[in-house]
């Protein structure tokens, strides 16, 4: 079977503003997304905020509709919405999620040079907001969102490379894909000792997930939940964007604050995608990835932001 890379999937999106029909992912109509014990009544949980303000594609699109429905099957209370952030807005929310945001759409150019993803007053209302005791979760990813969500991270605390990671020692070697990272306690690259690789109990630990591209962090004070290897390096993009600067991370924790944030290199964990293959097959990527445990690792993360899981 020869497969298509992530990263060539993605150089035709961005080379091409291709109908959705034609693009080559979906999301996987298989995907269960039930919780047998939710968290919370139905309805009654923590509200999120899934930004649709920004050019987010993932929210255009509606590939966070898995992530929704997950979350709302654990009784959060998802709103999708494309107001400004401003600090009466974002009061209205408990959790805000950040997630494929730019300042154009997805497709219409491969960089981001002098646009604006967030204004800085934006940037601003949302600090304040985590700062007081929000708890945001935000992605960057490879070019050219990992461009349009640095000036954000950097009010953080935090900065993402440019480009595209990828790590030829700890691959999924299933997959077959370098940029597919697998961070697991067998290889020592996952977290083991952070309540959000724990859960509430055993049953809720997380062994292994598997990364699927995207662009690595920094952030000192921050807690590394999925560690990158001396392997790992940031290449150019198939766009020619980047490569400019390598951090040690694909995922980082900690406050801002009273407030949490989690902060991810990579957004395809967060969905449950299909991709097709150039010989007419498929590959899931993200929650619905056999042999790695990103739907219960996202739940994790909510309890966590959520305060359901202690701090550290």
């Amino acid at each position: 079977m020869k497969l298509l890379t992530t990263h060539s999937i993605l150089f035709v999106l961005l080379t091409a503003n291709m109908a959705h029909a034609e693009w080559p992912m979906s999301n996987d109509p298989a995907f269960d997304a039930t919780v047998r014990q939710p968290t919370y009544a139905a309805s009654q949980g923590p509200r999120i905020l899934l930004d649709g303000g920004h050019h987010n594609f993932f929210i255009q699109w509606g590939f966070i509709k898995p992530f929704a429905d997950l979350a709302e099957a654990d009784g959060y209370q998802t709103v999708i919405d494309d107001e400004t952030f401003t600090p009466g807005y974002l009061a209205r929310f408990d959790i805000v999620m950040i997630i494929t945001a730019l300042p154009f759409d997805f497709t219409t150019k491969t960089e981001v040079t002098t646009e604006t993803t967030f204004t800085g007053a934006e940037i601003e209302a949302l600090y304040d907001w985590v700062k007081a005791g929000g708890s945001l979760l935000v992605f960057s990813e490879h070019a050219p969102l990992d461009q349009a969500i640095n000036p954000l991270l950097q009010r953080f605390g935090m900065s993402s490379s440019v480009g595209t990671v990828v790590d030829t020692e700890h691959y999924d070697k299933t997959l077959g894909r370098p940029g597919w990272i697998v961070f697991s306690r067998e290889n020592g690259l996952l977290n083991e000792e952070h309540p959000i690789t724990n859960g509430r109990n055993k049953s809720e630990s997380i062994d292994s997930v598997v990364t699927f591209g995207g662009s690595s962090l920094t952030g000192k004070g921050y807690t590394n939940l999925l560690r990158l290897s001396p392997s790992a390096e940031n290449r150019e993009h198939p766009t020619g964007v980047g490569p400019i600067g390598m951090g040690n991370s694909q995922a980082l924790a900690g406050s801002v604050g009273a407030g949490r944030i989690a902060a991810f290199g990579d957004s395809n964990g967060f969905t449950a995608m299909n991709f097709k293959l150039e010989d007419g097959l498929s590959v899931a990527a993200g929650m619905n990835t056999e042999n790695h445990e990103w739907r219960q690792f996202v739940l994790n993360i909510l309890h966590w932001l959520s305060g359901e899981l202690p701090f550290k």
